[in-house]
């Protein structure tokens, strides 16, 4: 079993614990980050909760939009997507399932919530009532749940996007359950000084050929659209007056790593959320013509066993070697695991598993949970004290 330390350590950093026990996680205090007045102005931590449309595929530019336009911002979550950032967002969820989920979602102050697109792709019109408002009734739950986490101040809860997809009873179940959850936002369902109504379904489809750019999951130029509908609406709720301004940081601060690895299991210290990681580590040794390392499943029994090859230059003996990760996406061709490292022809140390920072670079080395003053931090990244 992790000591508490590194459990509070991991919670604070937005990473999943399937391997461990409810009781282990809910006897430690996560959630307490060490930002404030870190950085001029003041970062805004957001955990963004979704299903594929805020994790998968080009669901990473929705965050980097949204860091173009108020680079104060500061992602936070469980999962790494292709261009680096935090969230919280899971590929094929509906609202059951982020609600299964609701312990591993970090603390944090503010949540923007997308979710419920999953629940409503029908076959009989005649369902689609019933199935809005079973899926407006879960968004409900998970609205609430959150709202029960340690500091938090605001959820941002979202419309459902129209979609343009081959079932067209989708799109209006969609829209039906949108309608519901106006409802309760007028009716006194969610507290007003604590959930704010995000519109994204009447702005979109009030541009012409809108689905081209919405489909299922927005194309890269679609996610313009509901970066700049969150991004305004920050704006109007923070009363944010200079929304371009970067935050600099201040000195002793810097960017919290977890470093995943146990040199003494020989594997990650829990099984490894699909998405996107890096691996460094020092090359001290070639042994071989073709020096390689492999990163493989732990778990035997996994459906979907992972399995990569990564082939390493006999140049860089003696210096520290990166390689970028991809699980590939969870349920389809990987299955949550334990990972382990094996060497082929060399040998390696000092190994830092973690997820993927938006710079695309390796950390410095560390062991546990610690703060990387070293390395200068990337917009999107959370500003810590030491």
């Amino acid at each position: 079993m992790l000591n508490r330390f590194i459990l509070q350590a991991l919670l604070c950093a937005g990473l999943t614990f399937a391997s461990l026990t409810l009781k282990a996680a809910e006897e430690i205090n996560p959630g307490k980050f060490t930002y404030a007045e870190a950085s001029v102005p003041a970062q805004i931590p957001i955990c963004m909760i979704g299903d594929s449309i805020t994790w998968a595929g080009n669901g990473d530019y929705w965050r980097k939009y949204m860091i173009e336009r108020i680079p104060s911002l500061a992602f936070i979550g469980t999962h790494t997507a292709v261009l680096g950032y935090s969230h919280a967002g899971e590929g094929g969820n509906s609202t059951e399932a982020v609600l299964k989920r609701m312990k591993d979602i970090p603390d944090c102050p503010y949540y923007s919530l997308h979710i419920g697109t999953n629940n409503n792709s029908i076959k009989n019109e005649a369902d689609l009532q019933k199935r809005a408002e079973y899926t407006a009734g879960k968004i409900q739950e998970i609205v609430l749940e959150l709202l029960k986490k340690q500091g938090v101040k605001k959820v941002f809860l979202s419309s459902i996007f129209p979609c343009q997809t081959d079932n067209p009873l989708r799109d209006k179940t969609n829209a039906a359950t949108n309608v519901i959850l106006r409802e309760k936002m007028n009716n006194g369902t969610f507290p007003k000084d604590k959930v704010v109504w995000v519109e994204y379904e009447k702005p979109i489809r009030a541009i012409e050929n809108w689905g081209p750019l919405i489909k299922l999951h927005p194309t890269i130029e679609g996610y313009k659209i509901p970066a700049k509908i969150l991004t305004d609406k920050l704006i109007e709720e923070f009363k944010i007056s200079n929304p371009s301004q970067k935050p600099v940081a201040k000195p002793g601060t810097g960017v919290r790593v977890v470093n995943l690895w146990s040199k003494t299991e020989n594997s990650t210290i829990i099984p490894i959320t699909a998405g996107w990681y890096t691996i460094s580590f020092d090359l001290t040794e070639i042994s071989g013509p073709n020096p390689s390392i492999i990163v493989t499943s732990a778990d035997s029994s996994a459906k979907f066993k992972l399995e990569q090859t990564f082939k390493v230059n006999s140049s860089e003996k003696g210096k520290r070697v990166t390689v970028k990760l991809f699980t590939a996406y969870e349920g389809y061709k990987y299955s949550r695991s334990k990972l382990k490292i094996s060497a082929s022809d060399c040998k390696i140390d000092k190994i830092l598993f973690e997820k993927s920072r938006p710079s695309g670079n390796a950390s410095e080395y560390g062991e546990g949970s610690y703060i990387d003053t070293k390395t200068a931090p990337a917009p999107g990244e959370l500003i810590e004290f030491l």
